[in-house]
């Protein structure tokens, strides 16, 4: 009896075309920087967040069949996303536009 089962040992290649590149999904880049920036006052509970948060995004992009150095640059292109997520979340504030959840302006 063989245990050598080829459908045991199948891992995914790599792949060629990203369907969803990080850097343009910017909803997901908005829902992650207005909890971060309501965060900002708390820097080690800001820290945690945007570490998990990447970790999570590594960890879908290599069960996806994405490489190491690929998945890399995907994580800085959508912590970057975040990034210009943020600093519109502030100018919208000191201009009196943020919105808060409730809906109303804050």
């Amino acid at each position: 009896m063989t245990t050598d089962l080829p459908l045991f040992s199948w891992k995914p290649s790599s792949c060629a075309v990203l369907a969803f590149p990080q850097g343009r999904r910017i909803g997901k880049a908005r829902k992650y920087a207005s909890t971060a920036y309501r965060l900002e006052g708390e820097p080690k509970r800001l820290a945690s967040y945007r570490l998990r948060m990447r970790n999570d995004l590594l960890r879908m992009l290599h069960e996806g069949g994405v490489d190491a150095p690929t998945a890399a640059t995907q994580a800085d292109d959508f912590d970057r996303l975040i990034d210009r997520e943020i600093e519109r979340l502030k100018v919208m504030d000191r201009l009196g536009l943020l919105v808060d959840e409730r809906g109303g302006a804050a």
